[in-house]
Formats: C-alpha cells, structure tokens, sequence
C-alpha cells in the first residue's frame, strides 16, 4: 500500500461514517445518494491524477475541492472526511518534517470553528490516529523498499565490477603466458640459432670435403660434434632455470584452488605452510590437492561454513595437512563416498586419515610419513 491508497481508503471510510445515518430505509434520499456518488467520483478523481500523473497541482485542487465541499454542506457533520482532507492536503504541500505539527495544529483550528458532536468528533480522532499510525507504517516500507532497491544496484554495480576484473585478470594472464613463451622462444633462438646454424654449414663443407680431404673433413665433423654437445648443454641449463620449483608450483596450484573456491561460493579461505616444502614428494602433492579439491566440494554440498583452511606442515619424519572449515555440526556426521575418497587416496600414499567433528567445524588430518 502507497500513500495514494491509504488515503483513498480513509476518505472512503470517512464518507461511509458521515453518510451511514442516511442510509438507513426511512431517511434514504435522492440527495443524498447523488452527494455520496458525487465525493466518490471525486475520490477516484483524485485517485487517478495522484497515481498516473507526476505533478500534485491537479490532487491539490481536488482535494480543495473535497474540503470546500465539506465545509459547504455542513462542517459539523462532514468533519470526519474534513479532517482526512487536511492530512490529505498537508502532505500534498511537502510540510516535510512539519507535517504532523500542522496537521494537528489545522485539525484542532477547525475543530474549534466548527464544534462537531462529540460521537463526529470521536468517530474524526479515531480515523486520523489510525490513518496516521498507517501513513507512518507506509512511510517506513517506502524508505526499506528504496534502500533495498538502492542496495539491489550497488549489487549489481559490484558483480558488474567483479566481472570485468575476472575478465580483466584471465586476459593478463593469457598476456603473460604468450609473453613468457615469446620470451623463451627468443632465448632459445639467440642461444641455440647460431651454434646449429653454423653446425649445419660444417657439416655441408665436411661432405664436400669427405673424398678430396678426409682430414679437413674429420675436423669439421669433430667441431660439429663439439658445437652441438654445448647446444645441448644450453637447452638443458635453459629448461632448468626456466622450469619452477616443484614445491612452489605445487603451492601455486593449492594457492590458486582456494583463490578461485572463494570468489565463486563467497567463502574466505586461508592456506599456510610451514617447513620445507622441498621434501614433500610428487605422490603426496597429487594427494593433498585431490584432498583439497573433495574438501571444498563436500564444503559447499554439507556444511554452512564461512571459512575454509589448509594448513599443511613440513616435521621432521611426517607431514601433516589439515583441511578444516567453521561449519557447526553436533550431531556428527556419517562418511560418505567423498570422504572414503580422501581415506583412500591417503592410504595410496602410505599415509593415514583423521576426522574431527564438532560445534566449532570439521577437519580432515591427513599424516604423511617422510622418507629420509
């Protein structure tokens, strides 16, 4: 309900208490019934002009023109749908913060000018309080409804925003990788162009030279043999320092596991590391990242958890990951087929599985043994 229906619903129930007396089968006339279509039709009028047009000078006039009615026909008796015209009326002149103050001053004025009985009277105050016990109720949902529209396009500005920045990000990394293979490309060719190149121009002279000179012929072949030993080298030490460190890779990936878990489902993650990471073998990183990987699907499909953590720790004989999340669950829980994924993969490893289950969360510990 808008404030254009409230008020049209109290003038409707001011004008049935000011008529309803006449209604009645012995005072029915034909006046009577023509004043009460006609305050209707201004009612609607008034309705009408109120919702479909954006200016107030037409409401104004109507309800002007109700008020004069009134005060035409007989104040005394029409003061009820009097008093719904001022309220009316003020708030069409954007008293703003006054609005109550002169309502209420007007509403006393033309009580004591016009001194209705006190049942009009009485039937008058308990109309309006109610009316404006609504218009404050209609107020209060009109302000929560805007603020909620409000917040809906500031939502919708910052998916808008992260959109663009997730596209933003996947094209810098396509850039970086086409840079780094561009980068590598011309490292391969400005170390390794010029040494084949002229191995391969040996290797010609070497042929012509195989019949009418051996000698020259053999050591053209030895410095051939000897320029593409150092190009292998080369490639070999170049692969080396560009390939990354096993652990840090590893670390990447979980890295960037839990990064993209988080900005889809909205759930804050947190990965640490402790120890040397360098010890922690292939088989055990393929393990703990599939582990991850069931964790936060069994996150998302069991748990109302606002955060999820993997701690893995590097001791001198185990290591020790924990995958855990603050999802409360006292009553326990019964392992599923993910869960005995995690027991398997774990045990594949020569590694042994733990479950924790309680009102602060749950956590999977997985203990790894080192081999020395």
């Amino acid at each position: 309900m808008n404030k254009n229906t409230l008020y049209l619903t109290l003038k409707t129930a001011a004008l049935a208490a000011v008529f309803g007396e006449y209604f009645s089968a012995d005072t029915l006339r034909g006046e009577t019934v023509a004043g009460a279509l006609a305050f209707c039709c201004l009612f609607a009028a008034d309705y009408l002009f109120s919702t479909l047009m954006k200016t107030k000078t037409l409401p104004i006039i109507c309800t002007v023109i109700g008020i004069t009615a009134c005060i035409v026909l007989g104040a005394e008796e029409y003061f009820p749908l009097l008093l719904t015209g001022i309220f009316e009326l003020a708030d069409l002149l954007d008293s703003g913060g006054y609005f109550y103050g002169i309502s209420g001053a007007s509403a006393l004025l033309a009580a004591m000018i016009f001194r209705p009985d006190n049942s009009t009277l009485i039937a008058a105050v308990l109309l309006c309080a109610t009316g404006l016990f609504a218009r404050i109720a209609v107020e209060r949902v009109e302000y929560f409804r805007a603020l909620s529209e409000e917040q809906r396009e500031q939502i919708d500005a910052l998916n808008g925003k992260i959109s663009a920045l997730k596209a933003h990000s996947k094209t810098l990394r396509e850039s970086a990788a086409l840079e780094e293979r561009k980068r590598f490309s011309t490292r391969i060719h400005d170390k390794l162009g010029h040494g084949i190149s002229g191995s391969i121009i040996l290797l010609e002279g070497a042929r012509m030279n195989l019949k009418t000179n051996p000698e020259n012929a053999e050591k053209c072949i030895d410095l051939v043999t000897e320029n593409l030993r150092k190009s292998v080298g080369e490639i070999r030490a170049a692969l080396r320092e560009e390939r990354p460190e096993r652990a840090a890779a590893s670390s990447a990936s979980l890295r960037e596991i839990l990064e993209r878990f988080s900005a889809d489902y909205g759930i804050k993650s947190e990965f640490t590391l402790d120890g040397d990471e360098e010890r922690i073998p292939p088989t055990v990183w393929k393990c703990i990242t599939e582990n991850l990987t069931e964790s936060l699907t069994n996150t998302i499909k069991h748990s109302s958890a606002s955060k999820f953590a993997l701690k893995i720790r590097v001791c001198n004989k185990i290591i020790r990951a924990e995958f855990s999340d603050n999802g409360r669950n006292p009553h326990g829980f019964t392992p599923g087929l993910g869960l005995e994924g995690i027991e398997e993969r774990t045990a594949l490893c020569g590694g042994k599985c733990l479950f924790q289950c309680g009102i602060t969360g749950f956590a999977a510990i997985n203990i790894f043994e080192v081999n020395l």
